[in-house]
């Protein structure tokens, strides 16, 4: 598997124009795409030492008509310091523990509505899974204890001023509960919002997320993304304060601020961590993350370095309106 998807992302067809299928005679033609990514993290800490890994992902996306079809596999490994080994995964596709599907769904949807079902990640929350769309090459700490991948469907509707609605329900696949979720997205000239919330009564935990971005000028981004609830009736509030600079340039500074309300120790996470880094984009389907770190912790302060290379296809060209 990996040498055959290693060969697709580094072929030239892999930046190459969208595929188009004939689904009969007078149908609209069916358009098919496909693309992912690449990403090597190194990383360094007094704690684990220096470490070296990452993550290939494969995508296909199908759409005919009114009907769209999605698959994203993961697959992660780590290198160093341990020989080459599979990060392994709960098995969500059978028997399968070696890939993990970011995505395997099945969507129909018009102008103002969408209905879709599978694997499907739900609309809310500041970051993607997916190294190439972050800020900084780690995730704010309240991404990880934020909701999952859904086994389930949701339904959505879009207003006349650009207002989406969802909601939805399934099996949480990395919380292993059954969640319920709605969301709520907009995005003006100056603003957006990916914000929502989540419930799994069998566990005891309500959170509502937010992902917020704010453009008060061409050459600066102000981005928040948190979280907050109660875990077994233990409150707790999670928040990442992004700043940055020249966001469309080929190098963006980036600064990030977290921290965190959790006095009963209910999500895990340290209560602040600051860092500086930013991005380089080189080209279209190339670009780099560095990130210098300090976290709060029990026994003091936790330095960090942290990287990601990422080659992928651009979401706009792999994906078109549906990303």
């Amino acid at each position: 598997m990996s040498l055959s998807l290693l060969s697709l992302l580094l072929s030239p067809s892999f930046l190459g124009t969208p595929a188009h299928a004939e689904d009969g005679e007078g149908a609209e033609p069916a358009e098919v795409y496909a693309g992912g990514g690449l990403a090597l993290r190194p990383a360094w800490s007094p704690a684990g030492g220096f470490t070296f890994g990452g993550e290939a992902e494969a995508d296909g996306l199908l759409e005919a008509g009114i009907f769209t079809a999605r698959l994203d596999l993961d697959f992660t490994f780590s290198a160093f310091p341990a020989p080459f080994t599979i990060q392994r995964a709960l098995p969500d596709v059978p028997v399968i523990d070696t890939l993990r599907p970011e995505w395997a769904m099945v969507q129909a949807g018009g102008d103002t509505w969408v209905a879709r079902g599978g694997i499907v990640n739900s609309a809310y929350g500041l970051e993607d899974w997916d190294d190439w769309a972050l800020y900084l090459p780690s995730h704010g700490q309240y991404f990880a204890v934020s909701p999952g991948r859904m086994a389930g469907g949701e339904v959505g509707y879009t207003f006349e001023s650009g207002l989406a609605l969802s909601v939805g329900g399934g099996q949480d696949l990395d919380f292993e509960a059954p969640v319920a979720s709605a969301t709520v997205n907009f995005e003006a000239d100056s603003w957006g919002t990916y914000s929502g919330i989540a419930a799994y009564p069998t566990i005891g935990l309500y959170t509502a997320v937010i992902g917020a971005e704010a453009y008060p000028a061409e050459q600066l981004t102000l981005a928040l993304g948190g979280m907050a609830g109660v875990s077994e009736a233990s409150p707790f509030a999670l928040g990442s304060l992004y700043v940055v600079a020249l966001p469309e340039a080929m190098v963006s500074p980036t600064a990030r601020i977290e921290g965190g309300f959790d006095p009963d120790r209910a999500m895990g996470t340290a209560p602040w961590a600051a860092s500086v880094g930013g991005a380089i984009k080189p080209t279209s389907f190339l670009k780099i993350l560095l990130e210098g770190k300090l976290t709060g912790a029990d026994s003091g302060v936790e330095p960090g370095v942290y990287a990601s290379v990422c080659v992928f296809r651009p979401a706009e060209e792999a994906e078109g309106e549906e990303e």
